[in-house]
């Protein structure tokens, strides 16, 4: 079994969670939310890969334990928006993908409306199946009944994209 920690609040990580497609949630992994209530009792977890939707700034006590967290994931996801700085959790052998609304981010949106988004994947990322995920534009509909943030949406299709290679269409 292969463990996805998510650093966002509660609400962020069950929409998530409930959105991921089947054929991902299928695969034998196991996603749970890293909280500051939580980080203690799961320092010990090797996580795969580790999201961080939240400021890292919250974590300054627990800081020890989230990065020893992220040194044994393979993949850092991180939300560069509001994580300008992410020196903390660093280090070599860690696969560090980037996301948000910024021009820099490794996946980001370059069109938006209520219906649709078109996401970019600005750099070439590799796959759970060792191949490198190039250079990208996807159109996704978005249901307006799933109420999703455009985050969580970018945290979806970069997970459904590491883990199964697959496209999504329609969230």
């Amino acid at each position: 079994m292969s463990f996805i920690g998510i650093v966002s609040n509660r609400k962020c990580f069950e929409n998530i969670k409930e959105k991921l497609p089947k054929n991902i949630q299928d695969q034998n992994l196991k996603l749970i939310n890293i909280n500051l209530k939580s980080i203690e009792n799961i320092k010990n977890i090797k996580f795969e890969t580790v999201i961080i939707e939240s400021e890292l700034n919250k974590f300054k006590m627990q800081e020890e334990n989230l990065k020893k967290i992220c040194q044994t994931a393979q993949y850092i996801i991180i939300n560069t928006d509001i994580n300008k700085e992410y020196d903390i959790i660093k280090n070599e052998t860690t696969k560090i993908i980037t996301y948000g609304l910024n021009q820099k981010a490794t996946v980001t949106i370059s069109s938006i409306t209520n219906s649709r988004l078109l996401i970019y994947l600005q750099q070439n990322i590799p796959s759970k199946q060792e191949k490198s995920i190039e250079i990208e534009e996807r159109r996704i509909k978005i249901n307006e009944k799933n109420n999703l943030k455009t985050y969580e949406i970018l945290i979806i299709y970069i997970i459904s994209r590491i883990y199964n290679n697959s496209i999504i269409e329609e969230i």
